[in-house]
């Protein structure tokens, strides 16, 4: 708060590791917004595993007033894995009213074997590209989720820039040069009806107001 301004709202992004999540205690804990899983692909494998838990938490969350949005991590490496990962959180959207972002979450995996990893800035920038088009043709609104190193040195921000950006950035001392509209702060959070480590969000604006 600013004075009787709100300048930023509170957050959670959530998956099957959250276990049984108590949506109305997450809300009393001030929680505005969530993300939650769709599914996950493997770095190693390739395969697509859907998050067993995502309509669950979605419909706790929407009935617990709180705005949700999704997410799916990508292990894409090809034009077909994209639109099978596009086609496959619309079609899990589909149920819901749902005004949030769908989420792009493009990593960098720790074994350095892993599928995303060996792609040029030029094919990964594509990709995500591509997932957004498809995402922002279906009438939703598509965020893209990165880290530091990812946004810096493996994506191509500038041809992304039209999207907006959700930084992963865990240390106090701020120096990403680019905008973004959300920020990761966190993955050891607490929040009440929620058991162990949460990861924590910060917006800065209401963006499901849009």
């Amino acid at each position: 708060m600013d004075g009787e301004n709100v300048i930023s709202h509170k957050g959670i992004d959530v998956s099957r590791f959250q276990g049984k999540i108590d949506w109305q205690a997450v809300a009393s804990d001030g929680v505005e917004f969530a993300f939650i899983r769709v599914a996950n692909r493997g770095y190693g494998t390739g395969k697509i595993v859907e998050d067993d838990t995502f309509e669950t938490n979605m419909k706790g969350a929407l009935g617990a007033g709180i705005h949700a949005g999704a997410y799916i991590y990508s292990q894409a490496i090809n034009e077909a894995e994209i639109r099978e990962e596009a086609e496959l959180v619309l079609s899990k959207l589909e149920p819901f009213s749902v005004k949030c972002p769908v989420v792009f979450d493009v990593e960098k995996t720790v074994d350095s074997s892993g599928r995303m990893n060996q792609l040029s800035v030029e094919e990964r920038t594509n990709l995500t590209l591509l997932f957004c088009q498809i995402i922002e043709q279906a009438g939703y609104k598509p965020i893209v989720y990165h880290n530091l190193e990812m946004g810096a040195l493996m994506l191509d921000i500038e041809t992304l820039e039209q999207y907006d950006k959700w930084l992963a950035y865990y240390n106090e001392d701020m120096y990403y040069p680019y905008a973004y509209r959300i920020w990761q702060y966190t993955d050891k959070g607490k929040v009440n009806g929620i058991k162990g480590n949460v990861d924590m969000d910060i917006s800065f604006d209401a963006f499901w107001e849009e």
